[in-house]
């Protein structure tokens, strides 16, 4: 089965917008680059001093960050004008440039089922039939089917974390005792469940969610999931990372919430992506990549090109924060049979913590 969909009309091509997005867009313009190239989408433009900012984000994905042949541009909104007026001034960014830009066509405003090209000047309403056919095409793929607003994918994740709270306080506590030889079991015991996973989509049990939340704290726990995620499981890692966001006390929401904005920018979902990195109550370094990767239009094809490069450095790392574990501990034992001391006081923290 091959991912490349062919699409042959307007009616099709609007059809698989949702899909792509992952929700319904609304008072949007959304560009598609036909061939090679990402799918960008922003919010029409409400009065003349944003057409500057809307323009430069655009343009600067489509004439100097990726070169596609074509782009097909496609407003949605129930004011014409406005979207009329903002599918103009982007054609022309694009076609009137220094620099050589894409072929620019179809331009489409559309308004619930109603479509009108703005360049050919004709108008249809999208056939049911197209539509049917778009959304077995993406099952076949494997995609869900998309949400009807922005604000369901918030909604999807959101859940009860009562079940997986009652099994927090354990877990964290067998975290913190672990010396670094448990921690490297731990890591192995993580990759192998996310290898589980992958085989038969069956959902982690309140405690093993528990034990994921706790070890996701540890850095080197965090860069071997990182570094099991492909473009091509994105998906998979996506279902398995937002049913813990649903699922996670609110203390312990960012690891997964992160993986899920990295597992979705990689399958290419960028609004869901946007939305996993809003649930985060403070960022760090990971979600940060992210957030320069969408705003950037980082092609997520790069993430494969990257890993093996980045998986040597992480081990290194790795290497560097074992040795370092070991010489604290060997400090603290000496402390703790010093005369005078008797081990009294905190013990160390473990590492990654």
């Amino acid at each position: 089965m091959t991912n490349v969909l062919k699409i042959s009309s307007h009616d099709e091509l609007i059809s698989s917008i949702p899909h792509t997005l992952g929700f319904t867009p609304v008072s949007s313009m959304v560009c598609l680059a036909l061939g090679d190239g990402p799918t960008a989408r922003l919010d029409i433009p409400e009065s003349p001093e944003e057409i500057g900012e809307f323009l430069q984000a655009l343009t600067d994905v489509y004439l100097h960050r990726h070169h596609p042949d074509r782009v097909a541009l496609v407003a949605y909104g129930e004011d014409g004008r406005a979207c009329v007026q903002a599918l103009a001034a982007l054609g022309e960014a694009l076609v009137n440039s220094e620099v050589r830009g894409p072929d620019v066509g179809p331009m489409l405003w559309v308004n619930g089922e109603e479509w009108t090209d703005v360049l050919e000047g004709t108008h249809g309403t999208v056939d049911p039939g197209a539509r049917t056919r778009i959304d077995a095409e993406f099952a076949l793929m494997g995609r869900v089917m998309p949400v009807g607003r922005r604000e369901d994918l918030a909604a999807a994740m959101q859940g009860d974390p009562t079940a997986v709270a009652e099994h927090l306080p354990a877990a964290e506590a067998r975290a913190l005792d672990m010396d670094v030889a448990a921690r490297r079991s731990e890591v192995g015991w993580l990759g192998a469940r996310l290898d589980q996973f992958r085989r038969d989509r069956e959902y982690l049990s309140d405690g093993d969610a528990a034990r994921v939340l706790a070890v996701l704290h540890d850095s080197s726990a965090r860069d071997a999931a990182v570094l099991s995620m492909s473009r091509e499981d994105a998906p998979v890692f996506s279902e398995f990372w937002q049913d813990l966001v649903r699922r996670a006390p609110r203390e312990v929401r960012d690891s997964p919430a992160t993986m899920l904005a990295l597992s979705s920018f990689l399958e290419g979902k960028g609004a869901q992506a946007w939305t996993a990195l809003d649930q985060l109550s403070e960022s760090d370094p990971l979600a940060d990549l992210v957030v320069a990767a969408l705003e950037q239009a980082v092609d997520p094809r790069e993430w494969d090109r990257a890993v093996p490069a980045a998986a040597g450095a992480l081990m290194q790392q790795a290497a560097l924060r074992d040795t370092v574990a070991q010489e604290r501990r060997a400090h603290d034992q000496d402390a703790r049979n010093a005369p005078g001391v008797n081990g009294a006081g905190p013990e160390s923290s473990a590492p990654g913590r």
